[in-house]
């Protein structure tokens, strides 16, 4: 009895996978949570396999794992740092905390509202105003969330963790606003829609001489929206934004110091604007009165309409236009790596068709395509721009522009 007892434990052993035998990461529990030093960019490698949720803790999110890992960071410097780990392949929560026991945390970037600006939405990032001297905890876990009908997903592997500055928004000045890009579908019957998507944020951002109501209002960031047709215009968020407390003032004007005001402190404002008209937006935080510090977070936004039919004379799709319109350039996604000093840029046109002239820094502009990299950069500030050139000719006369800085090197001793 006692061998049969034993062949079937035997048995049971043999077809466990390995992992069911490994030990959790040395950092499983808050109490020994991981200590990153050093200057900023810091970036860790780790692993969330085999860890575990200990009594007491508790990491706001759709559905934390329970396998979560700790760290904690002192800020040298006052200052926006974003922590996050935005590139892993299986879905991640981050969160940021200060305390010093699990049980009692204060989570100090809690909501969609303050994740980074790298992967909004995702729970991967936090932003946050450090102050120096200040512990922070870091929690790592994976997110369990899926819909019923599919399957679970993976929630354990390997772990990059950063730490850095808070980038400028590309989009700081009134110059160098982002061109919002739309598009406009059919249905059966003839019935038309526009629709465009913004998103951003506005950390970091300042606020430029001369700007309406510059003292109720601060840390802006600018759009630009070109009316593809003659409509009625909604601007709106989507119905999970959480940025409620920023502004969005919509204006007409090609200079900062000529700008006509067309809604202003209207929360969801319909504008009826005319084909070509080019509409400036700024989306900025009042200023609060017992601090004195504008409101920032993360933001989207949406442009939309209710297009007239196109004229039975017209195929379906042909624009009913026949002036040309110049393209305006949008940058959609940027990606830095500090360490092999890689960037690289996505960017479209409101146009289709449109070519693409890239510049980096003082150069020149030059034929360029979508995805455009840039490698072994020297350490220090730089500046992207790439602007659009239709297929009738005309061009974008105000570029996109993204920048961005290289850390020098970490020498080691």
């Amino acid at each position: 009895m006692r061998w049969g007892i034993f062949s079937a434990l035997l048995a049971v052993l043999l077809v466990l996978p390995a992992s069911a035998f490994a030990a959790p990461p040395a950092n499983d529990d808050f109490a020994n949570r991981q200590v990153l030093t050093g200057a900023l960019p810091l970036e860790v490698a780790a692993s969330n396999v085999e860890a575990t949720k200990e009594e007491g803790e508790f990491i706001p999110g759709l559905s934390p794992a329970g396998h979560s890992v700790w760290f904690e960071w002192e800020a040298q410097a006052d200052g926006w740092v974003t922590v996050g780990t935005c590139e892993e392949s299986f879905p991640a929560i981050v969160q940021v905390f200060t305390g010093t026991a699990v049980n009692a945390l204060t989570a100090i970037a809690d909501g969609n509202g303050f994740e980074g600006p790298a992967c909004p939405f995702q729970g991967r990032q936090r932003t946050f105003k450090a102050e120096a001297g200040t512990k922070y905890e870091i929690v790592l876990d994976g997110n369990g969330f899926h819909m019923p009908e599919s399957p679970p997903p993976v929630t354990e592997g390997t772990i990059q963790l950063k730490i850095g500055e808070t980038p400028l928004p590309p989009n700081d000045d009134f110059e160098d606003a982002t061109a919002l890009p739309g598009s406009i579908s059919e249905e059966p019957g003839g019935n038309r829609f526009f629709f465009a998507h913004a998103g951003g944020f506005n950390w970091t951002a300042t606020t430029q001489a001369g700007e309406p109501e510059a003292a109720s209002t601060g840390a802006s960031v600018w759009y630009s929206f070109t009316a593809p047709e003659d409509a009625e215009y909604s601007f709106g968020a989507p119905c999970c934004q959480t940025a409620f407390n920023l502004r969005r003032d919509l204006f007409t004007g090609d200079a900062l110091d000529q700008l006509t005001p067309l809604a202003v402190g209207v929360e969801f404002p319909k504008i009826q604007l005319a084909a070509g008209t080019t509409v400036r937006i700024r989306v900025s935080g009042p200023i609060d009165s017992g601090s004195g510090e504008p409101a920032t977070a993360n933001f989207d936004f949406n442009v939309s309409a209710v297009l007239a039919p196109l004229p039975p004379s017209l195929p379906a799709g042909d624009p009913p236009r026949s002036q040309p319109v110049a393209p305006e350039t949008a940058i959609v996604k940027s990606a830095f790596n500090q360490h092999t000093r890689v960037a690289r840029f996505r960017f479209s046109s409101t146009v289709e068709g449109s070519a693409f002239q890239c510049k980096l820094d003082k150069g020149d502009f030059k034929p360029c395509s979508s995805p455009r990299a840039y490698k072994h950069l020297k350490p220090g500030r730089h500046a992207f721009r790439v602007r659009a050139v239709a297929p009738s000719g005309l061009l974008d006369e105000s570029a996109a522009v993204g920048r961005f800085s290289i850390a020098a090197p970490q020498h080691r001793r």
